[in-house]
Formats: C-alpha cells, sequence, structure tokens
C-alpha cells in the first residue's frame, strides 16, 4: 500500500495512522504527571485541557477557543474502545476491499451471529505481545492529546501577542506523563491527589489561574452509555457493578445504580499494596545472565509463560501479573478492574505509561533478550501461539515478532501497514522512531546506547531503587541462626569461577497459581502473615479477567484452556529472619525443612472477588486444622497452587556492583494444604 493511499477522512477505507508526536520532529520525555504540574506549568495546563477536549469536555470559561478533535479516531471514547468494549472496529482502521476479503464485516451474519460475534476484540494480555501492543495505544493516545495542545497552544498566542513564545514550545514537549506507581519515595502516600481530585487548578494567560473539571479523575461518556455496556454480577458477594446505569467512570463504587467512587477505599488499597509492587519490580531486574533470550522474555511480559514447564522453578515474576495489581487496586467494583472497562478510566494512560517506561529499562537492560519467533525446550521448537482475539486472528495462530503473524491490530503506521513487535523495540538513534523517551533514572537513559558493563550497572542499580537488595539484607538477618541454610557453590550451577555464594542467605517468594476464569471476573489472592488474631498484608496476585459472556475471543480461547495466571509474591527478609530467628528458640537443629514449615504456618491467604470483599480463607502449613467438608470454597475457585521457593545468591568477588545471580531455585511446600473456608454464603 502506497502512503495515504485509502486514506481519506469519512471513506471505507480510512485509516488513522499511529505516529505519536512526529508533527514536532523531536524527542521529548514522558514526565511524571507531579512533576509536570510542579515544575511546567504550561504543559501541564495544555494537557489538562486537551485531555478535557479529547473526551469532549470543554469549559465555558476558558477565554480562547478550545478545538474540537480532528476526526472521530482521535476521540477518547473510540480509544478507549479499543482495550475492550464496545466490541466494533475501532473506526481509525477500516479497510481496503482486497484486506476484507477474508475478514470481519459487521453486516455477515456469519460474524455476527456467532456468541461471541467473531469480532472478539484487540486484547492482548496473557501473551507475549502484552508489552508490545499497548507501546502504541499509549502513543495514539498521545498523539491526539499532544496534536490538540499543539493547536490550543496556537490559539492562545494568536489571542494573546503577549504570551507568544510561551505556550506554543511547551506544546511541542508535551508527551503523555506517567505515575510510577512503584516508586517507593512516595507509592505509600497512595494516589497524587491529581490523579483523584475533581477539580484542578491550571495556568491561564496574563499568569492569572483558573479551576477547571479534571479529566483524569473520571470520564462521563459522551452522547449517553453505549448499548451493549452489562452490569457486571459477583455472584458470590452479590454485589454489581452497574456499567449500563453509571453515566461516568467510578472507581471503588457502591453496589449501586447510582455509582459514586470511594476515594478512601482506593488509597487504603494503594498504601497496603505499596511494598510488594516495590519489591516486584526490583525483582524483574534480577533476572540472570545467560538465560535463553526467549524463555527469558516470555517470563518477564506476561502472566501465563507458554514456555513454561512444570520442573521450571526459576521465578522472578511478571509485569503483566504487577500491572493487574494495579487494575485490581485502584478499581474495586469499577472500571480499572474490568479489561472490558478499564480504558474509559483517564488513569488508565497513567498506569499504561509507566508500564511502558519499566519495559523501555528493562529492554535498555536486558536488549537480547526477545521473543524472537519462539522458544526451544529440549531441543525442541516451539513457537508462540497465544491467541490475540483480533478480527484478523480468528484461530490460534502462530504469534511472529514481524510480517503478517506479528501485527498489532488495529494500530497502523503512516504506509497502512500495521506497527509490529520489532518495531516497538527500544529508543536509540537505530529503533523504529517514537518521538518520546524517559527521564534519566538510575544512570539509564532509554534513548542512549551501553556497553555491556553499563546496561548491568543499570540493572543492579535499578533493583536495588526497588527494594530488591539481597546483598545489603543479608548483612541486616541473624546470619547464625540462617547458619543452617544451603548455599551451594555457583560454579555447580554453571556461573564463573568469579561468583560466590552469600553464605547464610537464601530469598523467599512464593508462587500463587490462579485459575482465570475461577470467579468469571477479576479478583484477588492475598497473602498475610498471621500473629494470633492479627494479620498483615505481604502481597497480592490479581487476575485481571473478563466474563464469559464477553465478546473477547482471545479471553474464550483461554477459558477452554482453563489458563492459569501466575504471580510472585517476595517475603520480605525481616519477616523471614523473624521466623527463622523464633523457630531456632524452639529447641532442635534446624534445617530447611523445618524453617519452610515454620514460614508456612505463619501465611494465610484470602480470596478477594473484584469489589475486594473476603470470599475464602487459608491457614498455612501441615498443622493447621482441615477445613470442614461443609465449609469448604467451591472447587473451581481455589488457588491451583500457592508454593514457597528458594533461591540461593552470588555476588561477583571482584565486583559487588555487578547484579547478583539467583540459583539453586527449590522448590517447598504447598501452603495452604488444609483447604479452603468459604466466607460468604452464595448469593440467590
Amino acid at each position: 500500500m502506497q502512503e495515504h493511499a485509502h486514506n481519506t477522512p469519512g471513506t471505507s477505507t480510512y485509516y488513522y495512522p499511529v505516529v505519536g508526536r512526529k508533527s514536532t520532529g523531536a524527542v521529548f520525555d514522558r514526565i511524571p504527571i507531579t512533576d509536570m504540574q510542579k515544575n511546567d506549568p504550561y504543559q501541564f495546563s495544555l494537557f489538562i485541557l486537551s485531555y478535557s477536549a479529547v473526551q469532549g469536555v470543554r469549559d465555558p470559561s476558558i477565554p480562547f477557543p478550545i478545538p474540537a478533535i480532528e476526526v472521530p479516531a482521535a476521540s477518547y471514547f473510540q480509544i478507549a474502545g479499543i482495550h475492550g468494549k464496545p466490541y466494533r472496529e475501532y473506526v481509525g482502521d477500516k479497510k481496503p476491499p482486497q484486506e476484507r476479503e477474508a475478514d470481519y464485516s459487521e453486516n455477515s451474519p456469519k460474524d455476527t451471529l456467532p456468541t461471541p460475534s467473531r469480532f472478539g476484540g484487540y486484547c492482548n494480555h496473557g501473551s507475549v505481545t502484552f508489552p508490545t501492543w499497548h507501546r502504541p495505544y499509549v502513543m495514539l493516545i498521545e498523539q491526539v492529546v499532544g496534536n490538540t495542545a499543539d493547536r490550543i497552544a496556537a490559539n492562545i498566542e494568536k489571542q494573546y501577542p503577549s504570551e507568544v513564545g510561551k505556550w506554543v514550545p511547551e506544546a511541542k514537549k508535551l508527551r503523555f506523563p506517567y505515575w510510577d506507581w512503584a516508586d517507593p519515595a512516595t507509592n505509600p502516600q497512595g494516589l497524587p491527589a491529581v490523579l483523584y481530585e475533581d477539580t484542578v487548578q491550571i495556568l491561564l494567560p496574563g499568569g492569572k489561574n483558573a479551576t477547571v473539571q479534571n479529566p483524569i479523575s473520571y470520564y462521563t461518556y459522551q452522547g449517553g452509555i453505549p448499548s451493549d455496556f452489562t452490569d457486571v454480577y459477583t455472584a458470590s458477594t452479590g454485589l454489581t457493578a452497574y456499567y449500563s446505569k453509571w453515566t461516568r467512570t467510578y472507581r471503588h463504587a457502591p453496589s449501586t445504580p447510582q455509582g459514586g467512587t470511594d476515594i478512601a477505599a482506593v488509597q487504603t488499597a494503594i498504601e497496603g499494596q505499596a511494598s510488594h509492587l516495590s519489591s516486584g519490580i526490583g525483582l524483574l531486574f534480577a533476572f540472570p545472565d545467560g538465560m535463553d533470550p526467549a524463555i527469558a522474555y516470555d517470563n518477564f511480559s506476561n502472566e501465563t509463560n507458554e514456555s513454561r514447564r512444570v520442573e521450571d522453578y526459576f521465578n522472578s515474576g511478571s509485569l503483566e501479573a504487577l500491572h493487574g495489581i494495579i487494575h485490581g487496586t485502584i478499581g474495586g467494583n469499577g472500571n480499572m478492574t474490568d479489561p472490558d472497562y478499564a480504558a474509559f478510566d483517564p488513569i488508565f494512560f497513567f498506569h499504561h505509561s509507566n508500564v511502558d517506561r519499566l519495559i523501555a529499562l528493562w529492554e535498555w537492560c536486558y536488549p537480547t533478550y526477545w521473543m524472537g519467533n519462539g522458544y526451544v525446550y529440549n531441543g525442541t521448537s516451539y513457537s508462540w501461539t497465544q491467541q490475540r482475539g483480533t478480527f484478523g486472528q480468528v484461530y490460534n495462530e502462530q504469534l511472529l515478532p514481524t510480517g503478517a503473524r506479528g501485527n498489532l491490530y488495529p494500530f497502523r503506521n503512516e504506509d497502512g501497514t500495521y506497527w509490529s513487535s520489532e518495531q516497538t523495540r527500544f529508543f536509540d538513534a537505530k529503533a523504529y522512531p517514537k518521538y518520546y523517551s524517559y527521564p534519566e533514572f538510575q544512570g539509564v537513559k532509554v534513548d542512549q546506547d551501553a556497553t555491556d558493563a553499563q546496561r548491568a550497572a543499570g540493572r543492579a542499580q535499578i533493583a536495588k531503587y526497588y527494594g530488591f537488595n539481597p546483598q545489603q539484607a543479608a548483612t541486616q538477618v541473624d546470619t547464625e541462626a540462617w547458619s543452617h541454610l544451603p548455599v551451594p557453590a555457583p560454579k555447580d550451577a554453571g556461573l564463573p569461577e568469579t561468583f560466590q555464594g552469600i553464605q547464610n542467605y537464601r530469598i523467599f517468594v512464593v508462587l500463587v497459581q490462579l485459575p482465570e476464569h475461577a470467579f468469571n471476573s477479576s479478583y484477588h489472592f492475598e497473602l498475610h502473615k498471621t500473629s494470633g488474631n492479627q494479620t498483615e498484608l505481604i502481597g497480592t496476585t490479581t487476575v485481571f479477567a473478563r466474563p464469559d459472556y464477553s465478546p473477547c475471543s482471545a479471553c474464550a480461547l483461554r477459558r477452554e484452556m482453563s489458563s492459569i495466571v501466575r504471580g510472585v509474591i517476595t517475603l520480605p527478609p525481616s519477616l523471614v529472619n523473624d521466623i527463622i530467628v523464633n523457630n531456632g528458640t524452639s529447641g532442635g537443629n534446624p534445617t530447611i525443612e523445618t524453617t519452610t514449615e515454620a514460614i508456612a504456618q505463619s501465611l494465610s491467604g484470602k480470596l478477594l472477588d473484584a469489589s475486594r470483599s473476603l470470599v475464602a480463607t487459608a491457614q498455612g502449613g501441615t498443622k493447621a486444622p482441615t477445613v470442614p467438608s461443609d465449609q469448604a470454597s467451591p472447587p473451581q475457585i481455589v488457588p491451583s497452587g500457592v508454593t514457597l521457593f528458594t533461591a540461593a545468591v552470588a555476588e561477583k568477588s571482584d565486583d559487588k556492583t555487578y547484579p547478583v545471580q539467583l540459583y539453586d531455585w527449590q522448590k517447598h511446600n504447598e501452603l495452604f494444604t488444609s483447604g479452603w473456608k468459604h466466607e460468604v454464603t452464595q448469593a440467590s
């Protein structure tokens, strides 16, 4: 297809290319929304006005023209709808006749009569394309907001000659901001006010200020609630998210048609996840040297891990799993919790801008770890085959980083081809242009090339910043009490002889395996430290799932395959130390087996539904009383496994700043062998 062929707005073959901020001809950094508000008042004001305009909201008190969106494909409703509801072809991706011959047709009974219909949405979750698909998605909202800001800035400088040179340059720099929900310096305080307060103050020409509606707080459906929005009922607790009646988005809403946002509940939920989110991100930057590149990328990129085998004990978690926690934590009984409605909450794109930032940091640190054309196991090659749920991929076809099997629907380039996973990679001068970058972080600038040594130093610093620092933790535990823990020679695990094991120390993680569709919606597993009647939250795994009546075809396929979502929760060294020390004072010679049993006995589990209402509980350890059959949870909702793993830690003897290597992974106890107790009465 030649550039701009079939590309006239309003025609049946029109497409809206995703080019990001190409019109600015330059690369500028995405910055934290709080920094933009504090330090860049012109950019912040332009962003608020533009994000509002894209959502169809214009404040009549603003004394200069706010332009309408350029084309329907640039409206917030259309862009948000790509992620799920209303399951219609994106208006920015119309097709020429040759592409439609074997494609979905909204007028064809063969496509629309089946339930779900043949158009299964654009879902890219539980797949190696989770990171790559969401990159052009955020670029799309960045593009339409930025283009709108350019026009607003031009209007201001035209109307106010004294403002010339103040607004247009700032609009050129504007990129979509992010919220670092894992930052240990700020996330214990919960959501920044700018992400939830209903009004916000902006700068106007002449140095004046104005208070306007905050477009980040919520989105109001323009033109009414879409006809296919349906209420989501949770059978276990009888609570309902009234999407067919709510005229705007909500967070932690009550189970009423009137809706509402409970910001105190949002803050409490986020504050409770702070430590786990930080350490989880830190662990992502502890992937060892020398992994199979495709298997490493599969582990990092998504929560289902197609390459995973039962005997694979390495567990560093995935970015997708951590990202799901934010969805469930912010949403509660509201939009962000449900994949079909999540993107309508304006905070969605701040969340995913940060997810993209973490991807950028990780791929800079690990440039050779990549999906490739598949993976190899025991000498046999396997293709990536996870269903993506697009009308272009009706069947469970092979996934590739380029070519027709690598298309990231519905995101097109200027020449009409689709974005590919390969094009999304990297930000340096050789990368496919994206016109944005991120600020320097812990010595890492993702748009700059680097040596292997610099990349290693960067990942070590990032891991430490987010709280994964076993070298420091090993100096803070009772080494005598930990001395029974095995630390084999690193060379026996295949590491170079320059590595030495950190004695009297291992890391402890819990692998959580949850049936994706156990609750027929999103739900949560929480791991708690139990002491008497008191419990303390350690970490969470969230299943970010759609109900069985959702048209999402990728979700339907995963349901048929009984897909399992994996989450990894790191046990804080201080908590493990308390347990080991107390276990050592109880008499006898401790072993790794008695230690892991003591840890299991100190833990408890909870299952919560999408609204975070308690559904089931379990007590850890082999001595926990068996749950009576008449009190047991239905077997289809209980976890597939909650298992304790440990690993030894090696450091370079001649360079302690080099990233540590985790080795000698060992599988230990299933934590909750005595059953799960149902805590609610099945609603009628």
